[in-house]
Order: structure tokens, then C-alpha cells, then sequence
């Protein structure tokens, strides 16, 4: 507990916590002083008065409350440098800001103690609210001091007190905290303003809002998008054989050896078929290598880890991980302070871990007590490391008795407790077998994989094989080819990110950095920090630059426009995750006391300037040049960063509606005046759709050829309806009949497009005469986001599409060979 001094031994101290929650569990921790009495914004006892604030009670001021000139959003007030940051209060919490005022200013408080969150925004929160009170009468005199804890146990907490730091102890932390609240505020207004002002230069008013870190991280989304439109996929082919071998049989699949990489993939579907010719019925040999392998449990949680982890397994956003890991951490007390970026324990609490693993409960107890009785809890300094610890050390339960918790809350709690277990168990041990039959020269894999000791993976369930054995060969060495089979694939595109390859993209930022030295400085400091970067997520979704579909992140329309003309006006803060990475790397330089706030903030400022002379100076006409497809029907055709324009004034938007028109779209466009059906597009609630567009009066719309469409285009006839017999057409986006185009409730129509794929002609015609499609690849679950193929059929009476899926093939989903990412062509 504080030691008082003679002057102050009869003053009080007032504890400021970041939420009442914590101000609650303070003062049931808290042995001087007597019984607490409960007040509407306090708890008082003889010694302390403890409150609260909830999350920041204190912000920058707005421009526009700094002078009247800045009330209007424009160019000409650009940049905004304040040489002081002038504060405001939050509305919503107001309340609170003038109770806790009231408290800090009483004439028998001597010491004031924050309490907020061990970090860099519990600095400023508390910072902030010191200062909004400066002018006043009351505060000044009084001694500030820091506690520091790393759990909300009552042990913890009482600890913290014993270890009370001072204000000079925590100024390199507060500068750190400063300069990101004020950079953030400096390239956030001015570049929302800045980019407000230009989008809005021919009148109206949208809202253009960007940030130092959001961005950045709104860039790489739209850069994964376009390398998924400019993605071209290309097909290969597979052969799977199966192998006879004694009584055994097994199955191999054809491989290139000589290749790095791809080596299953075959290009040519007349070689695939040459290779089957060949080896057909014919009898080879075969060799074998059996090697031990082992695989050790990850390093305990980080919250970016424990983020990504629940995105992939159970489908949690970031900011919902956060949310429960702070109410298991503030509330419940069964875990430690989860805003950290460490993976590792401190060197001396090896005992600590003894003590907590004796707490586990339900199945895991077992799994705790056979670490304990066998040894495994050492100090290993892949477990206990300072170097590996900044603020806070890695997440890990605290003891504590489990009570009631909701399933969510459960699933990331037994997340915790296994990992916490699971890193002092050895590593799981397998058995690997590689399998190589060659048949005519041409070679073909079988692998297996056994689990022979589970290590770790007991703690998780997985006490037996988790990958199928492969059956034995015959002594002679020989094996005959029974059959084969050709699988026809295609190359895809690289993936869309997920929450949990953003936030791995947005810790390990360095990887983007081309410079060495920082590159290896990044290598702890990515964009953002594991407290903020949910928190970037949710805002981009909610500024509507992009949209949750299932578990993918997909930019909106407003993305690739904000991206495009950053690009152009070469404002590389705005896009650059290079930069980005290097601020914050600055500010932990500044919190280690390597660099100075003074310093950092004079390079805020040059960039704000830079940024700012980039976006005023910045014609889309100067980037305006004729377009490699041009002309088009006799007619020029220019390009700048957005459109693309005729000479005779047909103008076409590169992004429709969140979709990126290509070169090849754009000259059927301008040559047919029609084009679709397209897929891809976004609505403003991020909903999908495909349509078609048409050039009408010289400028574009969108097509949907259904009942609300008056003039449905008809094309070719192709049958006759299975509902009434009329005839059937194609048209731009759909197959109708013409009943349906006369309004009939008999009438017919199919979109062409169903699930992400294209229902050709060929395919309609054979639904129209009462057979089935051919087989189709690629549908997206509109449920699952996952893809299945199937064949689709027309029920007669109805004219509905029902799916017929192809019979599974024997042995399909068996483990006979390692599961491998798909790579880019």
C-alpha cells in the first residue's frame, strides 16, 4: 500500500479506474482503511476513495471547435497544426468526467493513484482527464503515481500497490501514447478533409473518412482484391492411381519429382492421358522410407494470436474475441491482462504456474496434474522469457474458480487453459511414410502419416492416428496399376483476407517493409497494436469501406475509389504499409526511451504537409492519357485513375458497385453497348449481385432482366418452357419464357447466374428437354461460403432448379496424401 509522508498522512488517495468493474474489484483488494462505503461514482473508506472512468472520458477537440474557420471543409484551411491540442469532454460520459473533477480537486485527497489498464491508452485516458482539470483550482501539489497490474487477482492487485510507480517511471510511456493520439489526429483530420474537400469539389457533401492505420490496412485489402480480378486461372490436370501390391491396395498420386513446386500438376490434358495409356494394368516397383517427425505445441496466447485463433475456429470477429477475453480477464478474474503482444511468461514464475496448474478443472485437471507429476513445468526460455515481454506477459489463466460463463466465453477460456497445459507437454511424435510406385518411368506418391505418441495434442483430444495409415506392400516390392483417374482442376486466386489473415497481416507489417535494417526492427512492431487493431476492423466496416461475407473481409465500391486516388496523389501514408509500420516502431522506440516525442511529432507534421499539398495540387485530369484498347467503334478512348471516357462522351466508371471493370469488359461495353451477366457486385449493404450493363444516352446502368425490367431484350430462342410450353429466350441476365416477358403467372425464368457460376445455353437447352446439366464446379454455398459441384435439373411443373450432386468416390475424404494450400498459377 501507498506509504504516506509526514505532510500527507492525513490527506486521502484517490484511485482512478478505467471502468467500475475495476473499481469494484480495488476496493474488495484494498486491507487499509477500514470497510468501503458505496457512493453513486465512489467507494469511500478512511484512507482511499476510489472511481472511475469508462474507457476515455476526455478526446482532442474537433477542428471545428478550435475556430469557426474550420467549420466549413475546406481545401483552404489545410493543413490544420495546432501548436496545443485543446481537449473536450465526451458527451455520453460527461456525467462521470464531472464527479471524478469533483474528487480530484477535494482539498483532503494528496495522492492520486491511476488505475486505468497497464498500457498505452490506460496512460492517456488517465492523462487526459488530469489535464481537462489542470486549469482548474485543486489539483496542483498533489502527488501521481502509476499501478501497474498484470491480473485482477486480489493477490495481484495488493502486489501492484506494494509496487507503486511514479510519474517519471511512466513518461516515456505517456509520450508514446501522446504522440499516437496527436499523429492519429493529425493525418486523420487532415486527410478526411483533404479528400472530403476534393470529392466534393463540384458541391454535395460525402464524408470521406481515412487514418493513419486504417488506411493502410484498407490498401492491402484492395490490393488482394485487384490481384483477384486481374487473377487469370488456368487448368491442370491430376491423376490418382490405385495400386495393387499382394492383397494390398492403395492409392498414388502422379507426381513431377524433378519439380520444386506444383509437382502433382499436369498442364496438358493430352499428356495426363498419355501418362494413364501408358502405365494401364502394368506392374512396377515400389519404395519406401518410414521417418519420425515431431511437432511442438505453439507458444502461449498473445491477443492477436487468440484473435485469429477464434476467427478460424469458431468464427469470432476480433472485436468479439477482445470483448470476451476482457470480461474473462475484468470480470470474471480467470485470466490475465489480454491487451498484450507477448507470448512468454517472466523467468520467475515458474512456481506461479506450478500453483495456477493445480487449479485447472473438469477433464482438464488430469492433463494439469500429469505436467506437474511428470516433471515438464521447467524453466524454458521458449516459455519463460523477459527479453520476450514487454507491458504484459502472455495470456494464461489465473486460478481462479470457474463460475458461470456463456458458451462463447467457455469456448475462449478453454482456448487459454489448454494452451496454458498444453506448452509444458513434450511434442506430438508421428511416424511418416513416403510411398514411391514407378510405373514406365513415371512416378506416383502415397504418403502416411501415423501419431505415435500425442504429446501436446492429448491435452486437445488426439490420443490415436488423426492421419489414416496406408496399407502394407507385398515383400516382392512390386505393385500393378488397377486403375486410374484424371481429375480436371484450375488454378484460383489468392484468397480473400479473413480476420485472421488481416490481423497476421497487420502484426507482421515489416514483411511488406523493403528496407532491411527496418524490416528487422518491425519485427515485433506491426500496424497498430493487438488492443487496437479490432477496433480498425469494426470502423472500417462501419465507414462502409468493407463488408463481412461469412468469414471473408471484401472491399466496398468507396474502398477502391479512396485507395485509387490516394495512389494517384501519391500520398504514401494513406497507402502504405511500410510507413505505418515504421511510425509504430517509433513509438515503441519512444516508449524504450530511444526516441524523442519532439522528434516523432516534426515528422508528423511533414508528412500532414506533404499529404495535404498532394491532395490540393492533384488533377484527375493530368493523369488522363488514351487507353491501350484505343479506339473503340472509330471513337478515341482515354483513361485517368477512375473512368474510363470516349471522345464523344460515353463515360464508364472502373469500379461498378464494388466490382473493377476490366479492359476486355469496357470494349464489349463500348462496342455491343451491352455486357453480362456479370457477377461480383456489392449493393450499399454489401450484399452480392450479378446483372448486366447497358450504355443508354451515353451513360451506363445496370440490367436485370425480371418482372420490374419493362423492356426485357429477348435473344435467341432455346426451348420451350417446362410450365406452359411457351418459347423460351435468352436475354441479357436471364432465361425467360414469354409468358413471363406477357407477365403470366406460368412464366419462366432462370438468372443466369446461380451461386457464383454461369448457366450456359448448352446447359439450358438440356434442363428445357428434361435432362440434367453437365457436371458444374465451382458453386459457393450461399450458407457455408463453401464450394460444391453439382449437376442441376428442372423440376416440370414448377420450373424450379434443383441440385443433383455426384456420387461420392470411394475412398474420397480418406487421408492417402497430405493436404496442400492451392498456389497461384
Amino acid at each position: 500500500m501507498v506509504k504516506k509522508t509526514a505532510t500527507d498522512e492525513n490527506k486521502l488517495i484517490l484511485v482512478i479506474a478505467e471502468k467500475p468493474s475495476v473499481a469494484a474489484d480495488l476496493a474488495r483488494a484494498i486491507p487499509v482503511g477500514g470497510k468501503f462505503k458505496k457512493e453513486k461514482n465512489y467507494y469511500e473508506n478512511d484512507c482511499y476513495i476510489i472511481s472511475w472512468a469508462l474507457g476515455h472520458l476526455v478526446t482532442l477537440c474537433d477542428p471545428k471547435e478550435i475556430s469557426d474557420k474550420y467549420k466549413s471543409w475546406a481545401m483552404e484551411t489545410l493543413p490544420i497544426l495546432p501548436k496545443e491540442f485543446a481537449l473536450k469532454a465526451i458527451p455520453e460520459s460527461k456525467s462521470q468526467l464531472t464527479a471524478l473533477g469533483k474528487l480530484i480537486r477535494r482539498k483532503d485527497v494528496g495522492t492520486i493513484i491511476n488505475a486505468c489498464d497497464a498500457g498505452r491508452e490506460g496512460e492517456l485516458i488517465f492523462h487526459y482527464i488530469l489535464e481537462f482539470e489542470k486549469g482548474k483550482t485543486g489539483l496542483k501539489g498533489k502527488n501521481i503515481l502509476r499501478l501497474w497490474m498484470q491480473s485482477m487477482t486480489q493477490a495481484s492487485i495488493r502486489d501492484a500497490f506494494e509496487h507503486l510507480r511514479t510519474q517519471e517511471e511512466m513518461r516515456n510511456l505517456l509520450d508514446a501514447a501522446l504522440s499516437r493520439s496527436e499523429a492519429d489526429w493529425l493525418v486523420g483530420i487532415n486527410g478526411s478533409r483533404g479528400l472530403t474537400a476534393y470529392n466534393n469539389r463540384f458541391g454535395g457533401f460525402q464524408l470521406t473518412p481515412c487514418g493513419r492505420v486504417q488506411t493502410p490496412t484498407l490498401a492491402m485489402i484492395v490490393n488482394r482484391e485487384e490481384e483477384r480480378n486481374n487473377f487469370v486461372s488456368r487448368p491442370y490436370w491430376t491423376i490418382e492411381g490405385t495400386f495393387l501390391s499382394g492383397k494390398s491396395e492403395y492409392k498414388g498420386k502422379w507426381i513431377d519429382p524433378e519439380l520444386k513446386a506444383d509437382k502433382d500438376r499436369i498442364w496438358e490434358e493430352d499428356r495426363a492421358q498419355e501418362i494413364v495409356q501408358k502405365c494401364q494394368k502394368k506392374t512396377g516397383t515400389v519404395s519406401e522410407t518410414t521417418k519420425p517427425s515431431f511437432q511442438k505445441c505453439g507458444p502461449l496466447y498473445d491477443l492477436t494470436t487468440l484473435q485469429r485463433e477464434a476467427n478460424n475456429r469458431f468464427g469470432f470477429s476480433a472485436k468479439t474475441t477482445l470483448s470476451i477475453a476482457q470480461a474473462l480477464y475484468e470480470r470474471h478474474k480467470l485470466t490475465s491482462y489480454p491487451r498484450t503482444d507477448s507470448r512468454a511468461l517472466p523467468e520467475d514464475y515458474v512456481g506461479t504456474v506450478k500453483k495456477t496448474l493445480t487449479t485447472m478443472e473438469g477433464n482438464l485437471a488430469s492433463f494439469a496434474h500429469k505436467a506437474l507429476d511428470n516433471n515438464w513445468v521447467k524453466k524454458d526460455p521458449r516459455i519463460f522469457n523477459n527479453a520476450k515481454i514487454s507491458d504484459h506477459f502472455a495470456i494464461i489463466p489465473t486460478g481462479n474458480k470457474m463460475k458461470s460463463l456463456s458458451e462463447a466465453e467457455l469456448k475462449i477460456y478453454t482456448m487459454i487453459c489448454q494452451r496454458f497445459i498444453a506448452v509444458f507437454y513434450p511434442p506430438a511424435e508421428y511416424l511418416n511414410t513416403t510411398r514411391i510406385t514407378e510405373i514406365e518411368g513415371e512416378k506416383f506418391l502415397t504418403e502416411g502419416k501415423i501419431l505415435k505418441d500425442p504429446g501436446f495434442k492429448e491435452v486437445y483430444g488426439k490420443t490415436s492416428d488423426d492421419e489414416a495409415n496406408i496399407s502394407p506392400i507385398d515383400s516382392s516390392g512390386k505393385a500393378q496399376a488397377k486403375e486410374f483417374e484424371i481429375s480436371a482442376e484450375h488454378t484460383n486466386p489468392p484468397p480473400r483476407y479473413t480476420e485472421s489473415t488481416l490481423l497476421s497481416m497487420m502484426e507482421n507489417a515489416g514483411k511488406f517493409v523493403k528496407d532491411d535494417e527496418l524490416a528487422d526492427a518491425m519485427k515485433d512492431r506491426g500496424m497498430g497494436t493487438p488492443a487496437t487493431r479490432a477496433a480498425i476492423i469494426e470502423k472500417l466496416i462501419s465507414d462502409k469501406y468493407m463488408v463481412r461475407d461469412g468469414k471473408e473481409l471484401i472491399p466496398t465500391s468507396k474502398a477502391f475509389g479512396l485507395i485509387q486516388i490516394a495512389r494517384a496523389m501519391k500520398i504514401e501514408n494513406l497507402t502504405s504499409p511500410e510507413l505505418t509500420g515504421e511510425w509504430e516502431y517509433q513509438l515503441s522506440q519512444i516508449e524504450k526511451g530511444k526516441e524523442t516525442r519532439s522528434a516523432f511529432m516534426q515528422g508528423i507534421e511533414e508528412l500532414t504537409t506533404k499529404m495535404v499539398h498532394n491532395i490540393r495540387s492533384f488533377k484527375e485530369e493530368d493523369t488522363r492519357k488514351e487507353a491501350a484498347f484505343s479506339p473503340v467503334n472509330g471513337k478515341k478512348v482515354y483513361e485517368s485513375v477512375s473512368r474510363f471516357e470516349t471522345e464523344d462522351g460515353i463515360l464508364i466508371r472502373k469500379i461498378l458497385s464494388g466490382r473493377k471493370m476490366s479492359d476486355e469488359e469496357a470494349v464489349e461495353l463500348l462496342t455491343q453497348h451491352k455486357i453480362g451477366p456479370l457477377t461480383g457486385f456489392r449493393s450499399k449493404r454489401g450484399m452480392e449481385f450479378s446483372a448486366g450493363l447497358a450504355i443508354e444516352e451515353g451513360k451506363v446502368k445496370f440490367v436485370f432482366d425480371n418482372a420490374e425490367n419493362e423492356e426485357i431484350e429477348l435473344g435467341e430462342e432455346l426451348g420451350k418452357s417446362p410450365i406452359d410450353g411457351s418459347p423460351v429466350f435468352d436475354t441479357l441476365t436471364a432465361y425467360v419464357s414469354q409468358s413471363y416477358v406477357d407477365k403470366k403467372e406460368s412464366g419462366f425464368h432462370l438468372n443466369k447466374i446461380i451461386l457464383g457460376k454461369e448457366i450456359s445455353t448448352d446447359n439450358l437447352k438440356r434442363l428445357l428437354a428434361g435432362e440434367k446439366t453437365t457436371l458444374i464446379q465451382g458453386f459457393r454455398s450461399a450458407k457455408t461460403r463453401r464450394l460444391f459441384d453439382a449437376y442441376l435439373m428442372l423440376e416440370p411443373k414448377t420450373g424450379k432448379i434443383k441440385f443433383d450432386f455426384p456420387p461420392r468416390v470411394p475412398g474420397k475424404g480418406k487421408r492417402f496424401f497430405k493436404k496442400k494450400k492451392e498456389e497461384n498459377a
